[in-house]
């Protein structure tokens, strides 16, 4: 029997049916009637108000919404039993997966990619960003003057119009994540940050930060990006890595510091943008700097506060500011002491 699932699962499968369709896409127009087939059934499979066990139990009862024939009906029970599709796998390798994303983008089509890609070598949206900063795309067959500012234009526009999470979806996901987290071995404390820490009404990316043992870190890296949840990992050091999750293609970023650096690091990545350049101007006139290992004097590199966000508001003359309250208006000025 299937697994039991959740309408959740029903928005991953819809997902790997659309990034199928997008790899497809990519492959040529001989691939054309695969990709139109498999839009169609993640559009299927989202809409669906109950969950696909309900019409796994064969084939032909799946055959019988509207888009599944059999083909993907066996993909769907594969996915049900297993959580993988290795039709999906294989496409995976086949085609510059962190470039996918931008098929979905107004004006970057199969052809476009295939060219950032075979003669540029671009292989992500930040790579793109960097070559369009360094005039690489300059001369290109096929990129004139104004295609390129086209594309400068709509990349903008779409990071700045990426969908954001309700604050509940983001707190659900985030601490989802964060249990597991603190459930690999040599993890001593994790935290969420950024705008969810914040509870902003809206959130676009989860931060998690966390400190560790120091000959674990590079285990909790790795676990870190095998967890189920994963889609696909978009960074991976030593001491930090990005994730995409199946589930609405939300990033989490982890990030792993030591001990007396962790106050420093979750200051810094819960933000707000604004609170954070307020702190940093008052810093300067002082002499010091700020970032996310700490408070340091400029003169002589000495850390001056580090260990907790406590220890760095006090270093200034201000109480602790909830994180809710740092907005980059005048707290610092009401929490001063």
């Amino acid at each position: 029997m299937p697994a039991v699932l959740t309408n959740r699962h029903n928005a991953e499968l819809a997902a790997i049916f659309h990034r199928m369709a997008v790899c497809y896409k990519y492959l040529g127009s001989n691939e054309k009637f695969r990709a139109i087939a498999y839009e169609v059934a993640a559009k299927t499979i989202d809409s669906l108000r109950d969950d696909l066990e309900q019409y796994a139990t064969d084939i032909k009862t799946l055959e019988q919404l509207p888009g599944i024939g059999e083909s993907i009906g066996e993909k769907i029970i594969e996915y049900l039993h297993t959580g993988k599709i290795k039709t999906f796998e294989k496409l995976k390798k086949q085609v510059p997966q962190e470039l996918m994303d931008l098929m979905d983008v107004k004006g970057f089509g199969p052809s476009t990619i295939k060219v950032l890609h075979d003669v540029l070598q671009i292989n992500n949206r930040e790579e793109l960003m960097l070559a369009l900063e360094k005039g690489r795309l300059n001369g290109v067959k096929g990129f004139g003057k104004r295609r390129i500012e086209n594309i400068k234009r709509v990349l903008k526009l779409n990071k700045e119009d990426q969908q954001r999470m309700p604050l509940k979806v983001a707190e659900r996901i985030g601490n989802e994540i964060l249990n597991e987290v603190m459930k690999f071995p040599g993890v001593i404390k994790a935290t969420l940050a950024g705008s969810l820490r914040r509870k902003k009404e809206t959130v676009g990316d989860i931060d998690i930060i966390v400190t560790a043992e120091r000959k674990k870190w590079k285990s909790i890296v790795n676990k870190f990006t095998q967890l189920p949840q994963v889609e696909r990992v978009q960074a991976k050091g030593e001491t930090r890595a990005s994730i995409l999750l199946k589930e609405n293609n939300v990033q989490v970023d982890l990030r792993i510091v030591h001990d007396y650096e962790y106050g420093a690091a979750l200051f810094y990545f819960t933000g707000s943008k604004e609170h954070n350049i307020k702190l940093r101007l008052i810093a300067k006139e002082k002499g010091w700097k700020v970032n996310e290992y700490g408070v340091f004097d400029n003169k002589t590199g000495k850390c001056m506060a580090s260990k907790t966000e406590k220890d760095i508001y006090e270093l200034f003359g201000i109480n602790f500011i909830p994180p809710e309250q740092r907005l980059g208006k005048d707290e610092l000025d009401r929490y001063r002491k």
